[in-house]
């Protein structure tokens, strides 16, 4: 008797390869533009354990400076990371990781604790590596994804998912945002204010949460979308 075996149609080598390079590719063009984030201020904020597991991702901290993320949105220096990362300070530094010169103070440009978003400017004349900002109409619930960011204090850390679901209601000690984009990417503390990008390279989102029922990572993170950061960004520069 004939055995039942199930066929189907199989990646071959040369498919996953080429889908390796393209990721390989996509990072190579996104991580110049990552940058860490460094104060010395206390945060201002919500408690990072609240609403029962579902938290904002907080800057890490080894008992030092607390270092959370951000991204280079525009050339002369502009990087949006979270009002999180930023807390009370006036003034942070921001490290690069490509270049000559790494680190650079910046200035505090603004803030909104309602959408989380902070913008700061790097002092320099320098022309800066830029990301790209997506369409925010072009995200869709399966789209590959990549984090990248400096959790617990390691710089451009690249972790990849899919667009879990897309305008997703989330509620941290009584802000309501409303339009969140859910990722089951990794993201944890350090990972606030980096950058959630597509497979072209784009900036989809700023990650910004994460649920963490006891203290555990569980494939449920949150990036603000990338309609918000516009705005912001348009608004204030």
């Amino acid at each position: 008797q004939a055995a039942n075996v199930q066929t189907g149609n199989v990646p071959s080598p040369r498919t996953a390869l080429q889908l390796q390079d393209a990721v390989s590719q996509v990072v190579t063009i996104a991580r110049p533009s990552v940058v860490a984030v460094t104060r010395t201020a206390s945060p201002q904020g919500a408690n990072p354990g609240a609403a029962g597991g579902l938290m904002y991702l907080s800057p890490y901290s080894d008992g030092r400076n607390p270092v959370g993320s951000g991204v280079i949105v525009d050339s002369r220096g502009y990087v949006v990371t979270t009002f999180q990362t930023i807390g009370k300070a006036k003034q942070v530094r921001v490290t690069l990781f490509s270049g000559t010169r790494n680190e650079y103070d910046a200035d505090v440009v603004a803030v909104d604790p309602k959408t989380d978003l902070g913008l700061l400017k790097i002092r320099s004349n320098e022309i800066f590596p830029a990301a790209i900002l997506a369409n925010s109409d072009m995200v869709k619930v399966g789209d590959i994804v990549f984090a990248i960011g400096s959790p617990f204090g390691f710089s451009r850390t690249v972790t990849m998912g899919i667009v879990s679901s897309n305008r997703h209601k989330i509620n941290i000690n009584g802000i309501r945002y409303p339009d969140m984009i859910q990722t089951d990417a990794a993201i944890n503390e350090g990972n606030d204010g980096g950058p959630l990008i597509n497979i072209r390279g784009e900036v989809i989102g700023i990650n910004m949460a994460c649920f963490m029922p006891d203290n555990h990572f569980a494939g449920i993170g949150f990036a603000i979308p990338v309609g918000d950061v516009i705005d912001f960004v348009d608004a204030n520069i």
